[in-house]
């Protein structure tokens, strides 16, 4: 039985919908369906009731809740107190750069790190980050084994594994004679007579969300569009040709000639920590461990 889909089925009970579970996993509600099915299937017990307003315990979906709780506990127990009796010391390289900075990772870090006394985090700096243009992901497992970054369904479907840690906001960075590095935020009308700098259509999940509400408000919207994911080119292209520039939180400060301003807008993007969906079995239990001990924290 995976612990994986009993904290998919403890979710979906909590949320009483497959697609909010989704929502707050980063993943498809069809792949929280199938892990359900698979749980059912294993049982031989139908757990969820489903209808058009969202799924509902069945009276052995109740019966099996409290065991699940008490197995993921166990679980999680085990995993930590073996680990924690584990003689070997395991350094794990976390990658930082300008574009992927380690400072979001670091609370969570000191708040776990001495559940986690067999691990040594290596802070590596991370070379031609804001030269490569698309090479983010190809660094885990090369230049560093784990970085902090930005993921959607795609990428962890695709490209990587991810823990959440948390979410970025929008912003809009211009150049200082800009009239909009003047305002405490920026809204979607305030772009009328700007123009944009974003990446093109499919790198992103939520840059395309927040391109289709800017197009949604000002259809005729004047957009250029990046060759990929920003790299330092795409900075000083802003600053050059006076465009404004979709940013968002950690990037605020890359550029000495660029001022962000919040856009206003309920988009954020998440992101967490990453690491290689082929990692090596000791980058696996890092991430699995930092996994669990965030659960238990939050």
């Amino acid at each position: 039985m995976e612990t994986k889909n009993l904290e998919t089925f403890i979710a979906v009970a909590e949320t009483g919908s497959f697609t909010k579970t989704a929502e707050q996993n980063f993943i498809s509600s069809t792949a929280i369906m199938k892990q359900i099915n698979r749980l059912e299937n294993e049982l031989n017990l139908k757990l969820f009731t489903r209808s058009s307003a969202g799924v509902q315990l069945t009276n052995s979906g109740q019966t099996f809740l409290k065991y699940a709780h008490e197995i993921i506990k166990l679980t999680n127990q085990a995993y930590l107190e073996s680990h924690r009796d584990d003689q070997h010391r395991h350094s794990i390289r976390l990658g930082t750069s300008l574009l992927h900075p380690s400072s979001p990772f670091m609370e969570t870090w000191n708040q776990i790190k001495h559940s986690m006394p067999n691990y040594q985090l290596n802070i590596i700096q991370l070379a031609g980050d804001l030269t490569s243009n698309n090479r983010e992901y190809a660094m885990l497992g090369d230049q560093c084994d784990i970085m902090i970054g930005t993921f959607d369904d795609a990428t962890t479907r695709h490209l990587v594994q991810a823990v959440p840690l948390g979410t970025y906001q929008f912003g809009i960075a211009v150049r200082s004679d800009n009239p909009l590095a003047l305002k405490a935020s920026v809204s979607i009308t305030d772009l009328t007579e700007q123009t944009l700098l974003m990446v093109p259509t499919g790198v992103s999940e939520k840059n395309d969300q927040v391109r289709a509400e800017i197009l949604s408000t000002l259809p005729h919207a004047n957009i250029k569009y990046t060759n990929g994911r920003y790299d330092i080119n795409v900075f000083n292209q802003a600053v050059d040709e006076n465009l404004a520039l979709i940013n968002i939180t950690p990037w605020k400060d890359i550029h000495p000639n660029l001022v962000s301003v919040p856009l206003q807008t309920t988009t954020e993007v998440e992101y967490g920590l990453l690491a290689a969906k082929n990692a090596n079995n000791e980058v696996k239990g890092f991430v699995n461990l930092v996994r669990q001990l965030k659960q238990r924290k939050d």
